[in-house]
């Protein structure tokens, strides 16, 4: 129990940005260990949290026969609805085949997929965890930052306790505005990995901004130049079926 305390403990600390917890993982000689810990730790206990969540969900949704009689009674009673089949009568087939399934107007998440997050939440928490500790160690270097390769994993991992917040996925409807929780998760964790840079490798406070920055940006530049990329791939074909087709 002990063992758990501590890791919990450090997870806690992380979330609370507390300066202290970081930099005693920084001096740490179990530093890395107790990290991958508490990445591991926290990401099975948010995703077993939105599991269960899903499961309450799922127990209290209204039933899917119910909502679809409930919209194609609605829908079909309009008068646009009698004017569109007149005029298409395409159009009732598609309206009708998308109705024959009932399951399709479940409100809640797969349970399936519930369950796999799991698995897949520390998962992808660690491969985060790496990824963007080996960013930022290499970017604090850069800016004059003096801890090793492991000291940076040290303290970025405790960055993973501000995931804690998603254990109010425990709760069925909890996320009211649809990527609330991340959005919020993902600038505490900036803010938690600015903290353990900092206290890692004793950067002043813009240089250890600008390490943590780096790598969301580069990200983001690499985002919109594949965006740009499939566009233009996308347009270059568009305008070689449409060269095709008018000759």
């Amino acid at each position: 129990m002990d063992f758990f305390a501590t890791i919990f403990r450090l997870a806690l600390g992380g979330l609370l940005l507390d300066a202290r917890v970081y930099r005693a993982q920084r001096e740490s000689p179990t530093g890395v260990q107790r990290a991958l810990l508490v990445v591991v730790l926290v990401g099975f206990l948010v995703g077993l949290a939105a599991w269960i969540g899903d499961i309450g969900e799922f127990l209290t949704q209204p039933d899917p026969q119910a909502v679809r009689d409930t919209l194609y009674t609605g829908l079909t009673a309009m008068p646009w609805y009698a004017q569109v089949a007149s005029a298409n009568p395409e159009f009732v087939a598609a309206f009708e085949q998308l109705f024959a399934d009932p399951s399709t107007f479940t409100l809640t998440a797969n349970l399936l997929v519930g369950a796999l997050g799991i698995v897949l939440t520390p998962l992808l928490g660690l491969i985060g965890w790496f990824v963007g500790g080996s960013i930022a160690h290499i970017a604090a270097r850069a800016f004059g930052g003096a801890a090793r390769y492991p000291q940076t994993l040290a303290c970025t991992g405790l960055a993973a306790g501000v995931n804690l917040l998603g254990l109010v996925q425990i709760v069925p409807y909890a996320e009211v505005f649809p990527g609330g929780l991340w959005l919020s998760t993902t600038l505490l964790g900036l803010l938690a990995t600015y903290v353990a840079v900092r206290e890692a490798h004793g950067l002043a406070p813009w240089r250890a901004f600008w390490a943590v920055l780096i790598g969301p940006l580069l990200l983001v530049v690499l985002l919109v130049a594949l965006y740009c990329c499939v566009v233009f791939v996308f347009a270059g074909a568009v305008g070689t079926l449409a060269g095709g087709a008018g000759r």
